[in-house]
């Protein structure tokens, strides 16, 4: 009698244990674990580390994008990131989607950490004056990223691996050009920045079921099975180079005249 006794009793602190042990999987399921190569984004969006001053000048980081308004995109890519939004704020609210509120999509195509503004206007004037060539690309899946600290989470859409190869081959040829033509250094590489993808948009994860939302997402709208036609990249903008670029032609401007 004893041992059925402390058979029984086992055997109910074991489901215990299993029930408690599960109920903490699940919840911890639900978070976003997968962290950006730009956290923390001290530097800005893309940028790890915190920009300083060179040579008692302020830096800032840069950033050239492929704005979906320049270039062929298919609809379908359209419909379906208007779709995945829907989804997800069935969901919850997000902090912001990048189908609505006058935001626009975009795949950065390469991130400049820490320049001083003469330098980003350099940075600009190389990108203006690229002979850049076409690419196709494809995107495939959702996942999330965790870019700073806090509680803040972003839901991408990442380039399928093909896309992602041949993407980075561009970026870090670029860099390369972007060297030898201006003699300023990339100080971080794209193969150490996070993978080319276009942001769907960012939520707070502590009142968010990422992870179910993610899953929903790919559910409805399966990997590889975003858009029907190529992605058409042709020449990316850096809107931060062109304001740089501006005030560098004005202090020129007021210098001469002085």
């Amino acid at each position: 009698m004893l041992h059925a006794r402390l058979r029984q009793r086992n055997c109910f602190l074991l489901l215990l244990f299993v029930s408690i042990l599960s109920f903490k999987v699940s919840c911890k399921s639900e978070k976003c674990l997968a962290y950006s190569p730009a956290f923390p984004s001290a530097g800005g969006p893309g940028c790890s580390p915190e920009c300083v001053e060179k040579d008692g000048k302020k830096t800032s980081s840069y950033a050239s994008v492929f704005w979906k308004d320049h270039h062929d995109w298919p609809e379908e890519i359209v419909e379906n990131m208007e779709r995945a939004a829907s989804i997800l704020k069935t969901f919850g609210q997000p902090l912001s989607l990048d189908t609505e509120g006058g935001r626009s999509l975009h795949l950065a195509f390469d991130y400049y950490c820490c320049y001083t503004e003469e330098e980003g206007a350099k940075i600009g004037q190389f990108l203006n004056s690229y002979s850049w060539i076409p690419h196709e690309i494809w995107f495939d899946k959702i996942e999330c990223a965790i870019h700073a600290y806090g509680d803040l989470v972003s839901l991408v859409l990442m380039a399928d691996k093909k896309s992602q190869q041949d993407l980075t081959q561009w970026a870090l040829k670029n860099e390369n050009d972007l060297e030898v033509t201006t003699g300023i250094h990339k100080h971080i590489p794209h193969t150490r920045l996070q993978d080319f993808h276009m942001t769907l948009g960012t939520l707070n994860q502590s009142n968010f079921p990422v992870q179910s939302a993610v899953d929903e997402i790919n559910r409805v709208i399966p990997p590889g099975k975003w858009h029907n036609r190529p992605v058409i990249l042709n020449r990316p903008v850096c809107r931060r180079c062109e304001r740089a670029m501006k005030a560098v032609q004005s202090q020129e401007k007021l210098r001469i005249e002085l």
